[in-house]
């Protein structure tokens, strides 16, 4: 163990020494105690335990994601002692304050503590822990199931966030204005309750922010200069997460997502979009595709955290669908190759790692269109892990309810299909130029409705005439694979590698 005359500048989890940390994780791994300090301290949800309970080191898992928010050994101290897990708490003295080891010395443990300490040799490496264990086992709380919905009145937005099934009846899509659209909650928040105070944290949550990548952290100031004070003619768009900026940084055009508390939001709700996009950059530091919108960099410096984007010089999908900002229709050519891009963007990810990554928000506002308008899928901030060629059970729902299947709204299995049902939903707008939720449409609000309540001898009717005549047949091969794609059984789904081959083929 690390004297004391070099702890002093040892404070954070992610700074614990490699020694104090294995040993700590071999203690907490003995009879699952990690789950304890998961579910009932850390105020982990039910469905990040069971993902931690497939590593093969849960604690270490666990403590890298909750490092990832800048706890302080301190806190982990302080949780510890409220376990009253003494054992863990002998191996984290040294880094925590003298006048904070009463936690210890004072614990209904401490005998057992000191009988242990007698044996510790702070400069062995070969300690040995026994199969005992000072604690109960307790199993880690469930959070309650509640709804939570965003809405913006002026994009009319709403999304689908831990809601019971009795409550989703009538629920609007995230119809987005800007170029970059605003995340939904992300599951499994370390609540504000759940922390030690510390000093030095930052007000604004920036410090929420931490994650090991090769994207480059950024000054705030440059970007400032960037966009020319936050110049109001500069905003793209806005939404639940903040704004959205256009910028030149480093004589490249950028679009600058600032997450900032807007309005009403609660410190909790500015918490989870700040977790939100701390995802999106890890997941955007490992998956780099064509057809995945690439992020440039980050800024956790200064009084707002900001994610800085290659700018989509064309806007989403959906804005360019309904002709936003006088754009130009699409031809049924660009329809064909923006389908072909989101598939081949959609088959990487579910093909390229052990595990398939399922990005569980897949819709037109999500697909950004580069200055060739080629396809970038966005907003990694709902991508999840699932399991090859099979579906898992999750406790809660996320996502945008006219693109979701029944399997996942009811059953809430989550595997690849959910991707290809979304996915079928965006060919159906890129066929017929409706949105895939429009409260007009009385009967049949969300488009999948709309379009099965139509004979197949009369789907013609629904053909986008914006998109010319020259190549029109286009629009039968997205009617027929977007039918295919939304199958009410997942099982007669196809997967995306098949549909990216089936489209690269007409």
């Amino acid at each position: 163990m690390a004297t004391s005359s070099c702890t002093d500048n040892i404070k954070y989890i992610y700074q614990l020494p490699f020694f104090e940390r294995s040993e700590l994780c071999k203690i907490l791994n003995q009879n699952d105690k990690w789950e304890e300090l998961a579910g009932t301290w850390m105020k982990y949800d039910v469905l990040t335990i069971q993902s931690l309970r497939k590593e093969k080191n849960p604690t270490d898992e666990l403590l890298t994601m909750w490092g990832h928010y800048n706890h302080t050994i301190l806190e982990l101290f302080v949780l510890l002692s409220r376990m009253q897990h003494y054992q863990s708490m002998v191996l984290l003295k040294s880094f925590v304050e003298e006048k904070f080891h009463k936690l210890l010395d004072n614990g209904e443990g401490n005998l057992h503590y000191r009988v242990l300490g007698k044996h510790l040799n702070k400069n062995t490496k070969d300690l040995k822990i026994g199969t005992q264990n000072f604690n109960q086992i307790s199993p880690p709380e469930s959070n309650a199931p509640k709804i939570t919905v965003e809405k913006n009145a002026k994009e009319e937005s709403h999304k689908i966030l831990n809601q019971p099934m009795q409550a989703m009846q009538g629920i609007a899509p995230s119809n987005s204005n800007n170029l970059l659209v605003a995340p939904p909650a992300a599951a499994n928040p370390v609540p504000a309750s759940s922390r030690v105070p510390s000093s030095e944290k930052r007000d604004n949550g920036a410090t929420m922010f931490r994650t090991e990548t090769t994207i480059p952290h950024v000054p705030y100031n440059e970007l400032t200069i960037a966009t020319k004070n936050w110049n109001t003619y500069n905003i793209l768009g806005k939404g639940g997460f903040g704004i959205v900026y256009r910028g030149t940084w480093k004589n490249t055009d950028v679009a600058i997502k600032r997450i900032q508390k807007r309005g009403a939001d609660s410190d909790e709700s500015h918490i989870l979009q700040l977790q939100q996009s701390l995802r999106e950059i890890k997941i955007l530091n490992s998956y780099r595709h064509e057809n995945i919108l690439p992020l440039y960099a980050y800024s956790l410096d200064g009084k707002i955290p900001c994610l800085i984007y290659q700018l989509m010089k064309n806007g989403s999908l959906e804005d360019r669908l309904s002709l936003k900002h006088r754009s130009q229709p699409l031809s049924w050519i660009q329809r064909h190759e923006i389908a072909t891009g989101i598939a081949r963007g959609l088959q990487y990810l579910h093909t390229v790692g052990e595990k398939p990554l399922i990005h569980g928000d897949i819709k037109s506002a999500n697909i950004l269109l580069d200055k060739n308008l080629e396809p970038k899928i966005g907003d990694f901030g709902l991508a999840r892990e699932g399991l090859e060629r099979d579906s898992m059970k999750i406790s809660k729902i996320h996502g945008t309810r006219p693109y979701l299947p029944e399997e996942f709204l009811h059953g809430r299995k989550l595997s690849t299909k959910i991707d290809t049902y979304s996915y079928g939903i965006v060919l159906f707008e890129l066929a017929t130029g409706l949105s895939a939720y429009d409260e007009s449409r009385l009967e049949n609000k969300f488009l999948k409705d709309f379009i099965d309540n139509w004979e197949d001898k009369n789907l013609s009717l629904l053909i986008d005439k914006k998109a010319g005549e020259k190549d029109k047949q286009v629009y039968n091969n997205l009617i027929v694979l977007g039918k295919w794609c939304t199958n009410r059984m997942a099982q007669n789904r196809p997967e995306m590698d098949f549909v990216f081959k089936k489209l690269n083929d007409l």
